[in-house]
């Protein structure tokens, strides 16, 4: 289990995070969405240690380890797409698994004819999935992404979901993810965090059930429970229309 227990984080005296509390189950995937700029990537940052929280406590087992990807790619210029992927790898000295591993990942991500080029010449989605890709070869047992898809057209985004969902399954990894897109939270978490407006607090814990076999992306977004979760999360962030005309 990783808990989060009443923590708060300020910054230059301006309270971000405030008596923020959730736990998420080792093995699952936990999404945690809310307002713009609430303090979600905070979140994040505190749990790897980037940050160091105020007051609280975050709590896990003291053999997991972690894999951060961040909403900014972060590529080496004068490395290829492929080298860029394995650099963590490398530091991390598992090159010789992550020589192996990269072909596949990249075309399971779209990116089998890529892999040679460089940054320079690569659009927002590819570099994006070189990101993830680079976080994956880890292995890690927990993964906190930020973002991770939103810069993938959506035949492209469903592609790299149904590869990260098979990549958690053989590994049983724990995901902490950040995102704005309440469908993509909703068809491969199995919680939804909502967050209110800064300083952020926990509005709503959602559990969400619709993988009784096989994750799937697809065949969540056509489960007819898809649609009450979708209102359920909207309405704790008053996105739903009301009729009102402005």
């Amino acid at each position: 289990m990783i808990s989060i227990v009443s923590v708060h984080k300020s910054f230059d005296e301006v309270p971000i995070l405030d008596e923020l509390s959730f736990d998420v189950s080792l093995n699952s995937i936990c999404a945690i969405v809310g307002p713009s700029a609430c303090g979600k990537s905070t979140i994040l940052n505190l749990i790897c240690g980037l940050d160091q929280l105020d007051f609280g406590k975050i709590s896990m087992p003291a053999s997991n380890t972690i894999g951060y990807m961040m909403q900014e790619p972060m590529l080496l210029p004068w490395r290829t797409l492929e080298e860029n992927a394995t650099l963590g790898a490398e530091v991390k000295e598992i090159v010789a698994s992550s020589e192996v591993d990269v072909g596949v990942y990249f075309n399971n991500v779209g990116l089998a004819l890529d892999r040679l080029k460089y940054p320079i010449t690569a659009s927002g989605g590819m570099k994006q999935r070189v990101a993830l890709v680079r976080t994956l070869l880890l292995k890690t047992n927990i993964l906190l992404l930020d973002e991770p898809f939103s810069s993938l057209d959506f035949d492209i985004k469903l592609k790299v979901q149904k590869f990260l969902l098979k990549q958690q399954a053989e590994l049983g990894s724990t995901i902490i993810w950040v995102t704005h897109d309440i469908e993509d939270a909703i068809a491969i978490s199995d919680r939804v965090v909502v967050l209110s407006d800064k300083p952020a607090k926990v509005k709503s814990i959602i559990d969400i059930d619709l993988h009784e076999n096989k994750r799937s992306p697809v065949e969540a977004r056509k489960s007819l429970k898809f649609r009450d979760y979708f209102s359920a999360i909207c309405e704790q962030l008053k996105y739903l229309d009301n009729g009102d005309n402005d």
